[in-house]
């Protein structure tokens, strides 16, 4: 039985295995949905944030960015439809860190995204 879809990883490489640049691209994306403290410093959201994934740049999304703030999830995942960056989706987000030693599930959405999302240009 296949359980819901809970978060998903976006990886900085595309579906021909080159690398995504710039090589900043994960913090910038993950300013959608971050908080600015006092002295400058960027707090990222626990639901949009950059990680390494197998040595790889990468964005983890949680499924409450999909619920809570819609426009923003989009937004992201259009950005990885556009620019046909990788993307695996897991049950549970203990699955998702503990994998980072060995995939066990991967599922690109590309295919998926083209019909629900247009593109969209991330924000400066």
């Amino acid at each position: 039985m296949l359980k819901p879809v809970k978060n998903w990883i976006i990886l900085g490489i595309d579906l021909q295995e080159k690398t995504f640049r710039p090589s900043d691209w994960a913090a910038r994306i993950c300013e959608l949905a971050c908080n600015m403290q006092n002295n400058r410093m960027v707090q990222y959201s626990d639901d949009l944030r950059p990680i390494r994934y197998n040595g790889q740049t990468a964005v983890y999304v949680d499924i409450d960015l999909k619920e809570e703030r819609t426009k923003i999830w989009e937004q992201v995942m259009s950005f990885a439809n556009l620019h046909q960056l990788k993307v695996i989706e897991y049950a549970d987000p203990i699955t998702a860190f503990h994998c980072l030693l060995k995939p066990k599930s991967e599922v690109y959405l590309r295919d998926q995204l083209e019909d629900q999302f247009e593109p969209a240009q991330m924000a400066a």
